[in-house]
């Protein structure tokens, strides 16, 4: 390893190199060894840390979740905040997140079919995420925020990704002042999701159909 890079992390000198990179040329080194020749670094020491550009591409979006996870954590009233309330802190924290890395999030996300519900590139981010997102469903489940629905209850992480898929589009196209469309599609689609989650009218609907079912009643 080049002397100048020796006390430096690694990985971290690896990810912003190879944004940098990205945003320069708009398409990924042709080989690893050319991208390795570049920072002055050896291939041992590039797959010491990453195997891929794939692999090195998922770790960006994880250092992305990590970071929002950690700006989160520092706020000590965040533990006592509703299921609601936490959504909401992450997706305003990850914008703010993205903002300092716009240019490269752009052009990934551009390449994505829009289409594609679960995309290869953000497989370790949606991990990360719908993670989260299931405790955060249990804690809404034990205080009754959430309504409990049989099979339902189980898929309840994958409208909460289906909302931060259509968030990070609305934001990368976002040209309203100081991202204000985004703000607002952060809380009306948080509040529709929410409402649609607690105990009503689909609760009684769900209720109806079984008994209706079950009895033969018509």
């Amino acid at each position: 390893m080049n002397e100048g890079v020796e006390n430096i992390d690694l990985k971290a000198l690896i990810q912003n190199e190879y944004i940098l990179y990205l945003l320069r040329n708009g398409k990924p080194p042709v080989t690893v060894f050319a991208f390795c020749e570049q920072l002055e670094i050896s291939e041992t020491d590039f797959y010491a840390a990453f195997n891929s550009f794939k692999v090195l591409e998922s770790s960006i979006w994880e250092h992305f979740f990590d970071e929002t996870i950690n700006a989160l954590n520092q706020d000590s009233e965040f533990a006592s905040y509703t299921s609601h309330e936490k959504v909401l802190s992450f997706l305003y924290t990850i914008i703010e997140v993205f903002k300092q890395n716009r240019s490269f999030i752009v052009l990934k996300v551009g390449e994505l079919s829009r289409k594609d519900f679960r995309p290869k590139s953000l497989a370790t981010f949606r991990t990360l995420y719908n993670n989260w997102v299931k405790e955060i469903v249990n804690k809404g489940l034990e205080s009754e925020e959430i309504a409990t629905r049989p099979i339902i209850t189980e898929k309840y992480d994958e409208v909460f990704w289906g909302q931060f898929l259509y968030i990070l589009r609305v934001w990368i196209n976002d040209e309203s002042k100081d991202f204000q469309t985004t703000d607002a599609a952060i809380e009306k689609t948080s509040a529709l999701i929410f409402e649609l989650l607690k105990k009503g009218p689909i609760d009684l609907l769900i209720d109806f159909l079984k008994f209706a079912y079950q009895n033969k009643a018509y």
